[in-house]
């Protein structure tokens, strides 16, 4: 194992404890939410690539190398604090290298203004350290560096993953409205299923919406412990060009985690949909993932899930907004048979993210039932809310 090195886990703004509480399942040690959607941890290199392999609820795993406060009104205190970071420490002057800049706040300066800033520092350091010039390539760089301002908060780190770890790789059918994978995953852990489901693999977590299958595939993945790196196992991962990683046994540490994995471990998954092309798209996905033998597919309305299903151990589900397919009639009446079925026979928790003209009605179909948490999030462009909710 080599030297500890503080890194930082980018999820959607609202799940900062979910990650934190994965990163802390998955490695052990402790982790901090430190702005929306990041969250800072300290880890050895090798248990870095664990996490950037086996991670759910992450979209990013950067390598940490700056912090601290800038000017909101003056861009130059960014180039400041940009270069104070020593940038040959952590990779060569002979790889490409882009900037990615994320601004959230009041700033007298824009993203692309803070990218350039920040990619000027780390030419001026490889000019003054070895003479060197380091080549920006903005389309297909080997490193990345990523530079998020909070408020007057700076945070610089080294992108460890490449493309977003949102993309799993299973997907061959795609929904219309397709659900990130990380929020799927998200939404299963807030109701206490994947525990359950050690205790009783019988225990059946439903879907009755389930669009493309998002949801009952990453609950499947999780509880058979595949990971979610699985289908980039052969990508060139930018973390192999960056010092700390280098002397690693990145195939050895990637099979040891593969070594984890249960694949004949079957649980309890019911997935329905009123759309039968819906439902056969996902089903589609589910073979691709190989985790068909734990989903039963079904076509119904969740309006029906009292009379369809005798047991819910948990359920989570992505309902439609009615933003982008319109006003459907039948949407109010689904919710109030699932709130029948969930007040009923929910034995663990109930969770479910929609926004737009839905999430009213949703909320108005729930009353009866026990509101555990509310979390306000933005998904999609759309200001949404990640409910919770328990039997009374």
């Amino acid at each position: 194992m080599g030297r500890q090195h503080e890194y930082l886990a980018v999820t959607l703004p609202g799940l900062e404890d979910v990650v934190r509480s994965e990163i802390e399942e998955l490695i052990g040690g402790a982790a901090r939410p430190v702005v929306p959607g990041k969250v800072r941890f300290l880890a050895e290199p090798e248990k870095a690539v664990e996490l950037v392999y086996g991670i759910r609820s992450a979209n990013r795993i950067l390598l940490l190398v700056g912090e601290g406060k800038v000017d909101p009104s003056d861009l130059a205190s960014v180039g400041e604090m940009a270069g104070w970071v020593e940038w040959s420490d952590y990779f060569d002057p002979n790889v490409t290298f882009a900037v990615r800049a994320e601004r959230a706040g009041k700033h007298a300066y824009r993203s692309p203004e803070i990218a350039a800033e920040v990619g000027a520092a780390v030419v001026d350091h490889f000019l003054r350290r070895s003479g060197e010039r380091i080549r920006a390539n903005l389309k297909s760089p080997d490193v990345t560096v990523r530079a998020y301002v909070s408020g007057s908060v700076l945070l610089l780190g080294i992108d460890l993953v490449g493309e977003s770890l949102h993309k799993r790789g299973y997907r061959v059918y795609q929904h219309p409205a397709s659900l990130s994978p990380v929020v799927a995953y998200s939404l299963v852990r807030l109701t206490g299923w994947l525990a359950e489901v050690e205790r009783d693999p019988s225990s059946p977590l439903i879907d009755p919406m389930c669009g493309g299958g998002t949801i009952p595939i990453e609950a499947a993945l999780a509880a058979k412990r595949i990971p979610p790196g699985t289908w980039r196992r052969a990508e060139g991962w930018p973390f192999r060009l960056l010092k700390p990683f280098r002397d690693l046994p990145v195939e050895e540490i990637l099979d040891r985690v593969d070594a984890g994995a249960r694949p004949y471990f079957r649980p309890a998954i019911l997935a329905s949909d009123v759309s039968p092309k819906h439902v056969a798209g996902a089903a589609r996905n589910a073979v691709s993932a190989g985790v068909q033998d734990s989903i039963t597919f079904s076509v119904f309305s969740a309006e029906f899930l009292p009379e369809r299903v005798d047991r819910i151990g948990a359920l989570s589900t992505n309902p439609p907004y009615e933003l982008r397919t319109g006003r459907r009639r039948d949407i109010e009446a689904a919710f109030r048979g699932m709130a029948r079925a969930l007040a009923e026979k929910l034995e663990l928790k109930a969770s479910a993210i929609l926004g737009g003209p839905a999430l009213p009605k949703f909320e108005r179909a729930m009353s009866a039932l026990r509101l555990e948490e509310r979390r306000a999030v933005r998904y999609g462009g759309v200001d949404a809310a990640v409910l919770v909710y328990s039997r009374p």
